[in-house]
């Protein structure tokens, strides 16, 4: 499966709030975890050597401010009986955090899309943005709340697959089952479907066209989702459902998964454009934008 963990921090509260699904996932697959605070780079301006002010004893100073946090933090984990170190770099996080995943195969990447910016705080957006176009790594990521109860407490049931037909986002697959399996979750395959309202505004009428039997579109869908579950049943213990969404597929996404309690979305980044089919990469940069659950992407071969 994973072999371990890697949790980016910037020190805010905003940032910690994955790590009730850090728990969960350590727990289950037993996999050790690497704590991540990059700070700086510190600006040569703030060295003032007349009165002592070094830049070596700052950067010293920010390590150590860094590595005694992530300790703290590591404390808290301690009961999960599992290896945890950390990690405190210098320069910009995107890059360190990237270097840090490739160092040890199959290592999932957890975070929030955002934190505070500012000297060891870093702006976790653009960051996450970053990452996702970067990284070959899996990377799950968890959309910040500006409210969160302190004793907040993470519970995974169900996996929603969002799948648009090609190969591309049938990678996604191993890991739902993999998954499903470690932390007895239900997986939800979905496929969304376009209305004719959507389809029409996006063809221009240059040329006669021929429109798709709408009809058989809801069918077509949910026989492929069927195909794909029938697939999936002998190499896990774990229930399946197909769903057919309607509408634009980001929006559908997000949608159903507020109707769904304790859900994972788990997806490719991107997959083929056309008729019942959509640009992922987009589709899955929304979906982490406005989905209030935790998103698992993965970036197909």
């Amino acid at each position: 499966m994973y072999s371990r963990i890697l949790v980016p921090l910037d020190g805010s509260p905003l940032a910690e709030q994955v790590l009730p699904y850090v728990r969960v996932l350590a727990l289950r697959l037993n996999a050790p975890i690497t704590l991540l605070r990059a700070f700086g780079p510190v600006p040569d301006v703030w060295a003032d050597p007349a009165h002592g002010l070094y830049l070596d004893r700052l950067i010293d100073d920010f390590r150590d401010k860094a590595q005694d946090y992530l300790s703290a933090v590591g404390h808290n984990l301690r009961d999960l009986g599992v290896s945890i170190s950390i990690a405190t770099p210098e320069g910009g996080p995107a890059r360190h955090i990237i270097e840090e995943a490739e160092k040890l195969p199959d290592t999932l990447i957890t975070m929030c899309t955002h934190g505070r910016s500012g000297i060891g705080r870093w702006l976790l957006g653009s960051i996450t943005e970053k990452i996702l176009l970067a990284t070959s790594n899996p990377l799950l990521v968890f959309r910040a709340r500006d409210q969160q109860e302190p004793s907040f407490q993470a519970s995974l049931k169900t996996v929603i697959v969002p799948l648009d037909g090609s190969p591309l986002a049938e990678q996604v697959l191993p890991h739902v089952v993999r998954l499903a399996s470690a932390l007895e979750l239900n997986i939800q395959l979905v496929r969304a479907v376009p209305r004719i309202t959507e389809y029409l505004s996006e063809i221009r009428f240059e040329a006669p066209v021929l429109l798709p039997p709408f009809e058989k579109l809801d069918e077509e869908a949910n026989k492929y989702l069927e195909g794909i579950a029938h697939r999936l049943l002998h190499k896990g213990k774990f229930s399946i459902e197909c769903r057919v969404l309607h509408g634009p597929a980001d929006a559908a996404i997000v949608d159903y998964a507020k109707e769904v309690s304790d859900n994972l979305v788990a997806m490719t980044t991107h997959g083929r454009t056309g008729m019942g089919r959509w640009l992922l990469g987009s589709v899955a940069d929304r979906v982490v934008r406005y989905c209030g659950d935790p998103v698992l992407v993965i970036r197909p071969q």
